[in-house]
């Protein structure tokens, strides 16, 4: 063989290793700049839906609870996890036709610089898991900041988060405000928060959806869990709509 020949196939060799080796290892990252994780204002549907969404969990009301559970409604529940310690039971009930979801450990803004996103995003993975036999695999971002964060993102999906939730309607102290001032939208996601107006921020929310012919839907029937994590189908979650 020409030796300039075999140098060069020698070099071509090292340069495909190389960019194999460099390829495997930034996989990741380019995979989470091509495939970033949803981020839902709305779902999109043709069904005469609406989605309930509750934030935080500060004040747990005896109200709340029995409006939820009179008439089966499914509230996913987007829980800050320093909340849940000793109030663990009243979330189960509340969340029962709906689920439990990631919206961090301690609130802290995403477009803070100093955000620790692993510390505020994966140990309420495994503490909810616990807590209520669930991972989580939707994450609310607070205040609805940095959705799109590409670092969020990363370790969001690293810790088995598939989707960013964001709303496109707000109900609270008893007044519904939209993104567009308008109506309610099939597949509006409505966010409202665990304060002592829940109880009327819920009937607010219903009768609205109510008026445009629209009704409570369980957010985890259109985006559904990963197969592992998706709930015994014998479980009812029927809803019914009060009146």
């Amino acid at each position: 063989m020409n030796a300039r020949l075999g140098v060069r196939l020698g070099l071509a060799a090292v340069s495909i290793g190389l960019t194999f080796a460099v390829t495997l290892a930034v996989t990741p990252a380019a995979q989470a700049r091509v495939l970033p994780l949803p981020v839902y204002y709305r779902v999109d549907t043709k069904d005469d839906v609406v989605f309930l969404t509750v934030d935080d969990g500060i004040v747990q009301t005896k109200g709340a609870l029995a409006y939820v559970l009179k008439h089966h409604l499914p509230i996913t529940s987007f829980l800050t996890s320093s909340q849940v310690p000793h109030r663990a039971q009243y979330f189960k009930q509340i969340s029962q036709w709906g689920s439990i979801q990631n919206h961090t450990t301690t609130h802290q803004d995403f477009n803070d610089p100093s955000t620790n996103f692993d510390r505020q995003i994966c140990p309420v993975q495994k503490y909810y898991t616990k807590q209520f036999g669930t991972e989580p695999w939707m994450l609310r971002p607070p205040y609805g900041n940095g959705a799109r964060n590409q670092y969020m993102q990363s370790v969001a999906n690293g810790c088995g988060i598939n989707r960013i939730l964001l709303w496109d309607a707000v109900v609270d102290k008893g007044r519904l405000t939209t993104w567009n001032n308008g109506l309610l939208n099939r597949g509006s996601i409505i966010l409202m928060h665990y304060t002592s107006n829940l109880e009327y921020d819920l009937r607010v929310a219903v009768s609205a959806a109510r008026a445009q012919g629209l009704h409570p839907a369980n957010l985890s029937d259109y985006l559904l869990p990963p197969k592992d994590r998706r709930p015994d189908p014998s479980q009812d979650d029927t809803t019914s709509v009060p009146g």
